[in-house]
């Protein structure tokens, strides 16, 4: 068994979960998201791409788990399951070998969790389930994993310290690429070789890099353009660690930078280091949010914020790397120790020409919030 963790961790999170099951009155849970199969079993493998599921329930003595034909020797050697169904695509119905077992459990009528906001569970598949099992209750169990996986572990966090170190060097090799003339996807290509060299496995989301005024668009993809010099460029990646993400955000300028990118930037600064002082333990979610709010209004840049604050991370997979915990006022979590999430107050001055960005993954630990990038927070020039 090639896996992050031993036996016994998968075993204890498998524990755990079915008591959150118990307490939610389930009698079977039915999950869809990689991460969370990850976190539950090790299985890592792009199966994920075709239906496949985990179910637990305590009528089971272990998980049980169906994937496509394809995925049979990595669920044996990369994983902790024992028991598993393989089905083959072109002939199968793997919603029917789902119903099937759950069935066989004399579950027919029970009370099953499902994870309706899975990308991997379509709303063609939901169908397909209901009507394989029209008497059982399907009901919104989304959060049953995502909650038991908030506050890390030691190991966890062991791993997130590595994939920070990683996409330090990402971040490293971007700005030593950077100059007039080169192109974004260029210098993407030149991060994502440096995050490889430094042991990074594939990220939930490729190196983002965008240039001038395409630093406005917090999201934009690596493009062909060139760039050019006065260019604000903002960047954003992950190195991973045993699919444990580690986020890191930064903002460079080619050439001297105008009077009004530097007062930017020193506030946008001032923010972040403000909201990752307010991420301590019992604060609400929304602390950090309102924290930097308070800074970036003394130039009235709040409104140029693109996004909430900031979300907690761990494991993740494509398309995204976002954990259940967001950092705003609509949540109602409060901080603890041995939390990870990120703290990333980005600008967009669409009107300007420009955006900013600056984001870190941090800890919440006993004494407060403790940075895993080494690197400096401040705008950096490129000579």
């Amino acid at each position: 068994m090639q896996t992050a963790f031993p036996l016994n961790t998968y075993e204890e999170r498998q524990a755990r979960v079915l008591k959150r099951m118990e307490a939610a009155g389930l009698d079977a849970l039915i999950v869809n998201f990689p991460d969370n199969i990850n976190y539950l079993t090790g299985v890592d493998s792009l199966g994920f791409l075709w239906y496949q599921a985990l179910v637990l329930s305590p009528r089971m003595a272990r998980p049980w788990f169906v994937t496509r034909s394809a995925e049979e020797p990595p669920t044996w050697e990369l994983s902790s399951v024992r028991d598993a169904r393989f089905y083959d695509i072109a002939s199968q119905d793997p919603l029917a070998i789902v119903a099937d077992f759950l069935k066989g459990l004399k579950l027919a009528r029970g009370r099953i969790g499902i994870e309706p906001t899975a990308f991997t569970f379509s709303p063609a598949q939901y169908q397909r389930l209901r009507a394989l099992l029209p008497q059982a209750k399907l009901e919104d169990a989304t959060l049953i994993v995502a909650e038991e996986r908030l506050i890390k572990t030691a190991a966890e966090i062991g791993f997130q310290r590595q994939a920070a170190e990683m996409a330090d060097e990402g971040i490293k090799a971007g700005f030593a690429a950077l100059r007039p003339g080169i192109s974004e996807v260029e210098v993407a290509g030149i991060m994502a070789a440096a995050l490889g060299r430094a042991g990074s496995e594939y990220a939930a989301i490729s190196p983002m890099i965008a240039t001038g005024r395409r630093s406005s668009m917090t999201h934009a993809m690596p493009n062909r353009v060139a760039i050019a010099k006065g260019d604000v460029v903002i960047i954003e990646l992950a190195g991973v660690c045993n699919r444990y993400h580690c986020v890191t955000m930064r903002t460079a300028v080619v050439g001297r930078p105008s009077g009004r990118v530097q007062d930017v930037a020193l506030l946008l600064e001032e923010a972040f280091l403000a909201a990752c002082d307010a991420s301590r333990p019992g604060a609400p979610a929304g602390a950090p949010d309102r924290a930097c709010n308070e800074v970036l209004d003394r130039l009235d840049l709040s409104r140029t914020r693109v996004h909430r604050i900031g979300y907690s991370l761990g494991i993740a997979y494509p398309p995204t790397w976002l954990e259940a915990m967001i950092l705003d006022d609509t949540d109602g979590h409060e901080l603890a120790p041995n939390m990870s999430f990120t703290i990333e107050p980005n600008l967009s001055l669409y009107g300007e020409g420009f955006g900013m960005k600056l984001g870190d993954t941090v800890l919440c630990t006993e004494r407060g919030c403790e940075r895993l990038s080494a690197l400096a927070t401040g705008l950096t020039v490129i000579d």
